[in-house]
């Protein structure tokens, strides 16, 4: 005990409390000590330029200098000093060990205190790892250790390459340096470990990939495997890829534990060892005995040194033991068996498993964290705070807020060396590292106090504020600037908040479809009502991520699913890759369709697109379209035009300019019985009313019965009644049928009335190799074409073409604001009966870029086969019944149980709802022949029968309640 007394008399420290006591600031300038030590000492040194202290004593987070200054020391030997100084506990295990009469050193040679020491690290280890592993002694630096790591892997799987990370550092050793990212460091080394291939790391504030957060993690994931599957990458497959799950030298940048699992299933999938060097991140530090814990897995090699020796010199690694490959002596060394160290290991593991010292450090670490989080809100120059448990760094950029060329904020080396050197003034001892040197990092000990912690914090404010000052003020003069906040700007950073938000708004709703099991989450529509109405619209104005977090979780998850399988009722397509992206360039850029000096390249785009359209229908050189908001909207305007032109023919009465004509109560529009209800809509919307419509029978498919139409013409015009337009369907919203098209447009040419064809639902065939079953189309006047049905494009997205543009006449006004006489530049506006018009047609621009029309076509094809063999499947089934053979992708069925035919229209309306709200389904429901009937409307080609086999299971449970409920 005379040793620890003569040695360590703590309280010789003179210790107001817990803290320093700092008067002003302190003084650093170098003492006979520091002098002697820059007289005798290598140029080599590190520390002491930045950290200019001469240590006279230290005990628990503070030291003594020479001067008799305190500080609280946050480095802790870089992480070394896990307990802090001078442990007593630690202490008395080195004397017990002097006194116990065994050797400094042993080599490998084992002993009791080795044996003690192997079984605590052991315990400590997660017991799914330490079941297969084994342990192996290395020289004391944690570089010894990452060398027998590499030669463990190379020897064990025969290759000679390693992969390691951007900003990584294992070490200073020929090997560790080779994989070391620092450039600077190893500027003047040559001949450096060869075969060495560097992997981008998850820096989300500098991603090379330019995506932050976990979608930036995730592309450095797909660029590894991309790299490893590559057959032309030039990178040889690896040995090995060594990881740090927290860069501690490269600037406190902790791997996502997602991003750990990932990497492990990449290099289990290629026969690669995965090492993790927790040489300063293990042992505690990040609120987990290792740092990689959090992420579920185990690595084949582990690397351990600083703290795992409690203090004194030791490395180890642990590995699975399949790969122990060594043989006797391959890797050794002298100091293997420092004793001293395995006995303070020991114990200091000991003593961090009592006294819950990991749970500490993660608590503490998170009340040291908002603290660093309420600086950088008090100032320009914190870029980011980041790290895990007590391993926490601040990256340091320019107050002024410039950006480097990437984008990112501009890197301050300056200004963090100064900060550091201003918190050393105060009594703080912080490291400085990562990019540029601009990352201020904090490693207190383990043991380190909330009181201490709130010292640490202080005395880093007041060093930020005596160097780079308090952050400037916003103005206040006007909201404006509050106001930029909610829009896209142009020039460099213009559109930052932008990229935020659609980047969050990705990972919200990505989140929201990997979790959906079912087409709707079979909430209480009424609940559901009161939660929306709920939300204050008036005055509770929230930050956009929390209004989108918000979005997610209410509007998002509680809404219809097209995606999936069970979602049938519906024209309601899924929406295609690239024309969902096409929905983000269209709302970014706020074009508005009208004229071009709005809408300058998507005037192009769309006239393109409808040029392209007019040739995939034949509809011929002189032909045109524009762009609507879908079936109801082009149905309108090819009826419209249909009237005014046959005002025009039969009496040169301008509709636009004179209002309706007298005879305009005779105007008839003929279609059949099963033609979409807009027809009568368009009618009463021009002025015609819904007597207007004539209907006639159709054949039991639900087309159009020819000889019907032809008598109903001439009936009308023996009554003196004046029939200007006829509708072909192609794809009746119930059966899918389509008209006899080439019919009707020869009596249409017969008796010179306008041919529309409304194409909404089966007008896609004319892409398949089924599209002979639209021939005729080509003669009609005007097409409706739904996009948004199976073009496969977001809601909302339609178009009507005209066979001959001069009939888009009787639609042209002229603004003088808008569309002037004399303008050279085209106006879509001339054609369309809305002003204001999305862009829409950038949807379908990509689409067929990116897909293309052939696999569009064979999409239409396959759900056209796919529901011959649902229907085949509905026929089959002793519970269900068949109501009509399919004509496109429409199976009309009705449950039918084992119940009395009178009951199946009750039975299967209360079904259909039941499986809406409890979000088992969602059925179409329509009526056949005078029977309730269930529809599928099968538009999503990615389901296969094992899908429809599934619905069909879950309407019979359904039905069992609904066949309760209604006997009841």
């Amino acid at each position: 005990m005379k040793i620890m007394s003569n040695v360590f008399d703590l309280d010789e420290l003179k210790l107001a409390s817990n803290v320093p006591v700092v008067q002003g600031v302190y003084d650093l300038t170098p003492d006979e000590l520091l002098l002697s030590q820059e007289h005798y000492e290598s140029e080599v040194r590190s520390y002491p330029r930045r950290l200019p202290l001469a240590i006279a004593k230290a005990s628990g987070v503070l030291v003594e200098d020479s001067r008799g200054q305190l500080f609280l020391d946050c480095l802790a030997g870089a992480g070394t000093l896990a307990l802090g100084y001078n442990h007593p506990e630690i202490n008395q295990a080195i004397v017990e060990q002097l006194n116990a009469g065994v050797p400094y050193q042993t080599l490998d040679i084992t002993t009791p205190t080795k044996d003690k020491f192997i079984k605590e690290v052991m315990s400590f280890l997660p017991e799914s790892f330490a079941k297969n592993a084994r342990i192996q002694f290395c020289g004391p630096s944690g570089a010894d250790a990452v060398e027998a790591a590499i030669k463990l892997a190379k020897q064990t799987t025969g290759r000679n390459t390693m992969a390691a990370f951007h900003g990584a550092y294992h070490g200073m050793t020929n090997g560790t340096m080779a994989m070391m990212g620092n450039l600077n460091t190893k500027a003047r080394r040559i001949g450096l470990m060869a075969d060495v291939h560097f992997l981008p790391f998850p820096y989300s504030l500098r991603c090379p990939f330019g995506m932050h957060g976990d979608e930036g993690a995730k592309q450095t994931l797909r660029y590894i495997e991309r790299m490893l599957n590559d057959d032309e990458s030039g990178v040889q497959k690896p040995a090995a890829i060594i990881v740090e799950p927290v860069q501690g030298e490269g600037g406190v940048i902790p791997a996502p534990a997602f991003w750990l699992r990932e990497l492990r299933r990449i290099t289990k999938e290629h026969g690669i060892l995965l090492i993790f060097d927790e040489i300063q991140c293990g042992i505690g530090k990040t609120g987990f005995n290792f740092a990689f814990e959090e992420s579920g897995i185990n690595p084949d090699i582990l690397c351990l040194s600083k703290a795992v020796g409690g203090g004194l010199p030791m490395s180890i690694l642990i590995f699975d033991k399949e790969i122990d490959t060594w043989r006797p002596g391959e890797h050794t060394g002298t100091f293997r068996g420092n004793q001293l160290a395995m006995a303070t290991g020991a114990k200091a593991l000991e003593i961090i498993r009592r006294d819950n010292l990991v749970e500490h450090a993660r608590n503490a670490g998170q009340y040291l964290r908002e603290g660093l989080e309420r600086i950088a809100q008090q100032t320009d120059c914190i870029a980011e705070v980041r790290g895990k448990g007590l391993m926490l760094g601040l990256e340091i950029c320019n107050p002024d807020g410039s950006r480097n060329k990437f984008g990112e904020p501009e890197a301050d080396p300056k200004l963090a060396l100064a900060i550091q050197r201003a918190a050393l003034e105060r009594g703080l001892i912080i490291e400085k590292g990562g990019r540029q040197g601009s990352v201020l990092r904090f490693l207190p000990p383990l043991i380190i106090s909330y009181e201490q912690l709130d010292f640490a914090i202080d005395a880093l404010t007041k060093a930020i504020m005596a160097t780079a000052g308090p952050a400037k003020a916003k103005e206040t003069a006007s909201d404006a600037a509050e106001w930029r906040n909610h829009f896209i700007h142009t020039g460099k950073g213009g559109a930052d908040k932008f990229e935020a938000a659609l980047n969050q708004t990705t990972q919200v709703l990505k989140k929201v479809f990997e979790n959906t099991e079912t087409p709707y989450s079979g909430m209480d529509p009424q609940l559901l009502k009161s939660l929306i109405n709920a939300i204050d619209l008036d005055n509770q104005q929230l930050p956009l991520d929390l209004v989108i977090e918000q979005t997610g979780e209410l509007i998002a998850k509680n809404s219809i699913m097209v995606q999936h399988p069970h979602c049938i009722a519906h024209l309601h397509t899924p929406p295609l890759l690239p024309a969902v992206a096409a929905e983000a360039f269209i709302a970014a850029l706020n074009q508005s369709m009208d004229s071009w000096d709005q809408s300058s390249a998507g005037t192009f785009v769309e006239q393109k697109v409808i040029d392209w359209l007019c040739g995939v229908y034949q509809y011929g050189d002189n032909a045109d379209g524009i762009f609507t908001s879908g079936g109801t909207q082009s149905n309108l305007m090819g009826l419209l035009l249909a009237r005014d032109r046959a005002a025009d023919k039969i009496s040169g009465h301008n509709i636009q300019k004179q209002g309706l004509p007298e005879y305009a109560a005779k105007l008839r529009i003929l279609c059949s019985k099963k033609s979409h209800f807009t027809v009568q809509k368009s009618a009463s919307l021009m002025g015609l009313g819904e007597s207007a419509v004539v209907t006639v029978d159709t054949n039991p498919n639900g087309t159009i019965k020819l000889a019907a139409l032809a008598e109903t013409i001439e009936s009308l015009k023996q009554e003196g009644l004046l029939p200007f337009a006829m509708v072909g369907t192609a794809g009746t919203t119930d059966h899918g049928a389509i008209d006899d098209l080439n019919g009707m447009a020869e009596l249409a040419q017969q008796h010179d009335i306008w041919l529309h064809v409304d194409g909404a639902y089966g007008g896609a065939l004319i892409l398949s190799r089924h599209k002979t079953r639209l021939e005729g189309v080509e003669k009609a006047d005007s097409i409706s074409v739904d996009f948004h049905k199976l073009f496969f494009q977001p809601i909302s997205c339609g178009a009507v073409l005209i066979k001959d543009k001069a009939n888009f006449k009787y639609l042209l006004h002229h603004a003088d604001y808008l569309n002037r006489e004399d303008d050279l530049l085209p106006n879509l506006v001339d054609k369309s009966i809305a002003t204001t018009k999305r862009f829409d047609a950038l949807k379908v621009w990509m689409t067929m870029q990116s897909v293309g029309p052939q696999a569009l076509g064979a999409m239409y094809d396959h759900l056209l086969n796919q529901t011959q063999q649902v229907a085949d499947m509905v026929n089959q089934s002793a519970d269900f019944e068949l109501l009509a053979d399919p004509a496109l992708s429409t199976v009309l069925l009705r449950y039918v149980g084992n119940n009395d035919a009178a009951m199946h229209d009750r039975i299967n309306k209360q079904l259909r709802i039941d499986a809406l709200v409890e979000g088992k389904a969602v059925l179409g429901e329509t009526v056949v022949d005078g029977k309730v009937a269930l529809k599928f409307t099968i538009l999503n080609p990615c389901l296969t029968q094992a899908d429809f086999e599934s619905l069909l299971n879950a309407i019979r449970q359904v039905a069992a309640q609904a066949e309760q409920k209604v006997g009841n």
